[in-house]
């Protein structure tokens, strides 16, 4: 038996047992693509118990947070912990086949967190071998690993070494910036026969509070936990090391944790109890741990999928493992005491029901660290694989294929060839179903295909799902077609340079093509359209020809958009005049649409609809009102929309590039008698309207739904306001101060310069006049103003820093 030894400057150890050249080469057929791969394997996977051969081997998995401590100087409380070990030398045949032991801060030595290197591997590597006793001799280190103050183990009984191949380490640090090695894993994967499995020895983040940062950890830790491949890794069902129709093998990728047929996954998790009931003392005085159970966050985060889905653990019938005063069994008081230290398991699909818990359990007579130890029990099941008996299976299900496919050719039922999506909007995605059947003899390979005219196999406004596959005789499926125009593919859609028309082009593998025709009416709206089409708008878009657009282009321009303007002076008018808060609610959904649809037809905002809009949009809300408040608002509304400006007045305020927001009313030292200006009872009917009105409550949900009809706009924005060419500068500036906020909008294009200081203008009078906080609209518009390129990698600190510039912005007054 070779053994390789890696020691560089890095401090992370490893020891290998060279393989012994258990994989297997075979230069049968290849199935040609994915979807026939996928036929074979499942008829290979109901035909296995021909070629695989099953056994059952025990794994021994042990992990400890021995808190920085050296090994204790008596060898029995590691020999208690290793509970495999036995009495006399007339049992050493019932050892486990496998024996992993995990540790958790092994070094806790600032050195060895600044250097990344440890030295105590070796120290406590010594102390476990030799509280083995007579065992040591049957067992064999096959695998270590060491990364800080993590260190797994892996030993192997003699009689089983020859059959253990393929033995390969991984460790990834997820702790200090996401890298240093204080938290993270060190993972052992091997082949035991040929059943790949990998171990996984963890240490996540710290405290109660901590937990999403945990579950964050452990799908990194997933992710960038990789393995070099090699022949022996293939799946037993797959007839060769070759990757199916792809012409590469298995040693040209590399494999994740999950590529194997089991996963160990253990080590301290850290995850405490979710809350304290207050008598925590008491439940573990009696001896009623188990009531505990149910506020343990890391079962919680498994029922609900956050975290380590799919994977299993023994009955828990042991006493919190952490917080313990050293060297007794008492719990430290300064702390909630938690099942920080865990064993769980994972299983492919295909291998379920292949790993059984025997025993699991904490021991509780060793008290040198804060945490007890754990270990688990487990019972693996394990094949061997009858090379040429699967072989002449593998062969048989390709003459079967071969059987299906020459019978005849595939023929496919398509139920239509035409698919009318009708009128189609802005934001709200449309579905359709297109029934595709075989109604041939031999399985189906269907497929959507690109065309000459588009790489891609549909538009960006249509999505397909499936997009491929393959259906058996007689099997049909429901191909999802949905229509959704957003900001990014609504720009050539808005001005009629592009109609929702398509040819989609449905393939058969060896058969024939099947074309079918996509349409829908697309109602042209303000929302989508880019801010230099807006501005030149000067009426109703929706019935605009693609002639009326480029007409449109050709005439002079508006400094803001009339749907700005409209929304924003609405605002001004029915929500800060009258004392509204804004921005704090989402308003309604139907009352948003039809403001939507009086925006894109040119239609005044109608006060008399949106004011007397009910909360959740009931249209008979109104009747909730008392006649005499309904009077009164009805009066407001009425002697309101005298002082509404006409369209050309609105137009000339427009093209000045300013906001003039209408005249506002004084506040007033009696909250009977509020001190208006002295037009205003041109305004309302009397004093007491305006009380009713303003007083009825602190939101109105037609103000609201207006204001998020704003906030929508600048979503909607094709290219954002503030360009994505700038959004990096921005953040930067967000980050810095309001001098770099501002000098990063030096070369923001006159035109959307021009928009944004009439939305600032507004903005701030609301902060002012108290309708709004400047962190709420800061919250609000942020992601509305600044928008990321595609492809730009997002990191935590960008949503604040964002949030930051805008409130700068709101601070520049007349500095833009």
């Amino acid at each position: 038996m070779e053994h390789s030894t890696n020691a560089s400057g890095s401090g992370q150890e490893e020891t290998v047992v060279s393989p012994t050249g258990h994989s297997e080469e075979f230069a049968q057929q290849r199935v040609s693509n994915p979807t026939k791969e996928a036929w074979v394997l499942d008829s290979l996977k109901k035909r296995r118990t021909e070629f695989l051969h099953k056994q059952q081997i025990r794994a021994f998995v042990g992990t400890w947070n021995v808190n920085g401590k050296a090994p204790p100087a008596d060898l029995g409380q590691l020999t208690a912990w290793l509970g495999f070990v036995p009495d006399n030398e007339a049992e050493l045949d019932k050892l486990p086949e496998l024996v992993v032991l995990g540790f958790q801060e092994l070094d806790v030595r600032a050195e060895a967190f600044v250097y990344n290197n440890s030295v105590k591997d070796m120290e406590w590597t010594e102390a476990v071998e030799r509280s083995m006793g007579g065992a040591k001799q049957k067992l064999v280190k096959v695998a270590s690993k060491q990364l800080i103050g993590m260190f797994i183990m892996v030993y192997v009984r003699t009689d089983m070494v020859d059959v253990v191949t393929d033995v390969k380490m991984a460790s990834v640090g997820c702790g200090i910036m996401g890298m240093v090695g204080n938290k993270g894993a060190v993972a052992v994967r091997l082949t035991f026969r040929d059943t790949p499995m990998c171990f996984v020895c963890a240490h996540l983040a710290h405290d109660g509070a901590q937990v999403e940062r945990r579950n964050a950890q452990f799908h990194d830790l997933s992710r960038r936990l990789t393995f070099a491949g090699s022949a022996a890794d293939a799946d037993p069902l797959t007839p060769s090391a070759d990757v199916v129709g792809s012409g590469a093998t298995e040693a040209d990728r590399m494999h994740s944790v999950f590529d194997h047929s089991y996963v160990v996954w253990f080590g301290d998790l850290n995850y405490r109890l979710a809350i304290d009931t207050g008598d925590m003392d008491e439940i573990l005085a009696r001896g009623e741990h188990r009531s505990l159970l149910g506020l343990d966050q890391l079962q919680i985060v498994r029922m609900n999928k956050q975290a380590f889905a799919g994977f299993e653990e023994g009955h828990i019938d042991f006493a919190p493992t952490y917080k313990y005063i050293v060297g007794t069994s008492e719990y430290d008081a300064r702390r909630r005491p938690a099942w920080c230290d865990r064993v769980l398991w994972w299983t492919r699909p295909g291998c379920e029901d292949g790993v059984q818990s025997e025993a699991y359990e904490s021991v509780d007579s060793v008290c040198t660290s804060d945490h007890k130890p754990v270990r688990a029990q487990l019972g693996l099941d394990v094949w061997r694989v009858d090379v040429e008996q699967r072989r002449a299976v593998f062969l048989e299900v390709l003459r079967e294929l071969d059987r299906y496919e020459n019978e005849c050719i595939p023929t496919a039922n398509v139920e239509a060839t035409t698919v009318d999506f009708g009128d189609v909007y802005f934001g709200r995605a449309v579905r359709r179903q297109l029934r595709v059947g075989n109604s041939g003899q031999v399985p189906l390979e269907y497929g959507f295909v690109a065309t000459p005219n588009r790489a891609a196999v549909a538009p960006g406004w249509l999505r397909i799902s499936p997009e491929h596959g393959m259906l058996l005789p007689g099997q049909h499926v429901d191909v999802e077609l949905v229509i959704s125009v957003d900001e990014r593919t609504s720009a050539p859609l808005s001005t009629r340079q592009e109609d929702l028309d398509d040819i989609l082009v449905l393939h058969l593998t060896r058969g024939r093509d099947y074309f079918i025709q996509v349409h829908g009416a697309y109602q042209v709206s303000v929302y989508g359209m880019s801010l230099d089409v807006l501005v030149h708008c000067k009426g109703a878009v929706r019935n605009m020809t693609r002639a009326d657009f480029e007409q449109c282009l050709r005439s002079g321009q508006f400094s803001v958009p009339r749907s700005m303007w409209l929304l924003i002076d609405f605002l001004s008018r029915y929500g800060v005049d009258r004392g509204l808060t804004l921005f704090n609610y989402s308003g309604d959904s139907v009352l948003g649409r039809r403001i939507r649809e009086w925006l894109d037809t040119d239609q005044p905002l109608d006060p008399g609809t949106i004011l007397q809009w009910p909360e959740g949009g009931d249209a008979q809300g109104s009747s909730r009102m008392s006649l005499t408040d309904q009077t009164l608002v009805a009066s407001a509304i009425s002697d309101i929309d005298v002082l509404a400006p006409s369209t050309a007045e609105a137009l000339e305020q427009l093209s000045l590039g300013t906001w003039t927001p209408t005249p506002m009313r004084a506040e007033s030292d009696s909250e009977s008698e509020p001190d208006l200006e002295p037009d205003s009872h041109r305004h309302l009917s009397s004093g007491q309207a305006a009380e009713a009105i303003a007083g009825r409550a602190a939101h109105d949900a037609g103000v609201d739904t207006v204001a998020s009809c704003l906030v929508e706009l600048l979503r909607a924005l094709p290219s954002p306001l503030i360009p994505t060419a700038l959004y990096t500068a921005c953040i930067e500036a967000g980050g810095h101060s309001r001098a770099a906020a501002l000098e990063a909008l030096e070369v923001l294009p006159p035109g959307n310069l021009n928009v944004l200081v009439y939305l600032l203008a507004f903005l701030r009078e609301a902060v002012e006049r108290g309708a709004t906080a400047a962190a709420r609209v800061a919250r609000v518009f942020a992601p509305a103003l600044l928008r990321p390129p595609v492809g730009h990698f997002r990191v935590d600190a960008e949503d604040g820093y964002a949030e930051m510039f805008v409130l700068y912005l709101l601070q520049s007054h007349g500095q833009i």
